[in-house]
């Protein structure tokens, strides 16, 4: 396996049992359950590419003190490496009412943590021209804008339920964009219909009024475009 873990201090006074691959991997990192005599850690071999690592880190040390995420424990910027600690918990591809409160109170936690970075800017990930994709955005445009950080990645394999509690996992592509990014993200994945997403903002807001339909459905197009032109570009990339 090829990771760099001789000398890593957290591994000197417990060393590692067994280190094997999770049977779910992700598209841009190789992940390991390393099991020692007193704990269980994930292992992150990163792969090279322009995503900001130490930002992830922070945003994962911030996530975790606000009870969001695993605790990070080592991340080595030499040799691609993270290692956090290892959450249990279940994937899951329908939510109970109970399970999207929850889930709506967690994400709303997770959009008051205040980090200083660059807003994502959306239409550049919409190259070449997009036609459908601009004219979402223009119309975005005439809408107010709720910047805050954003997990940006909420997928059901991103989001563990564990006793009655939510935390998320793989912090890679966090930062500031519209609260609705992340909204509609889950509406996408989880396939809400009207009424469940009804309950989901009004979960999320707690006041109806703030509810802005049009937002969500806007973003909920955009993301799936994203998708689509993510997932085509990544089999270009393996062909």
């Amino acid at each position: 396996m090829d990771l760099e873990l001789e000398g890593c201090p957290i591994f000197l006074k417990d060393p590692i049992k067994t280190l094997s691959l999770l049977p779910e991997q992700g598209y841009c990192n190789i992940n390991y359950l390393a099991i020692t005599e007193n704990t269980r850690y994930l292992l992150r071999k990163l792969q090279p590419n322009q995503i900001d690592r130490a930002f992830e880190y922070r945003v994962q040390h911030r996530a975790h003190q606000r009870k969001l995420g695993a605790k990070p424990i080592h991340y080595d910027a030499e040799n691609y490496l993270m290692i956090s600690d290892f959450l249990e918990g279940e994937h899951k591809s329908r939510l109970t009412p109970r399970e999207l409160r929850t889930l709506a109170s967690t994400l709303r936690k997770l959009h008051k943590i205040k980090l200083r970075t660059r807003p994502y800017r959306l239409k550049k990930a919409f190259k070449p021209r997009h036609t459908k994709a601009l004219h979402a955005l223009r119309k975005l445009n005439r809408e107010p804008r709720e910047l805050v950080l954003t997990h940006h990645d909420l997928n059901p394999k991103n989001i563990l339920f564990h006793n009655q509690k939510v935390k998320f996992i793989d912090w890679e592509y966090t930062g500031l964009n519209d609260r609705y990014f992340d909204l509609a993200t889950i509406a996408a994945e989880y396939h809400l219909t009207k009424r469940e997403e009804h309950y989901f903002l009004r979960s999320y807001f707690k006041n109806s009024a703030r509810i802005n339909l049009k937002k969500l459905h806007l973003y909920k197009e955009l993301y799936t475009i994203l998708c689509s032109l993510w997932f085509k570009n990544l089999d270009e990339t393996k062909n």
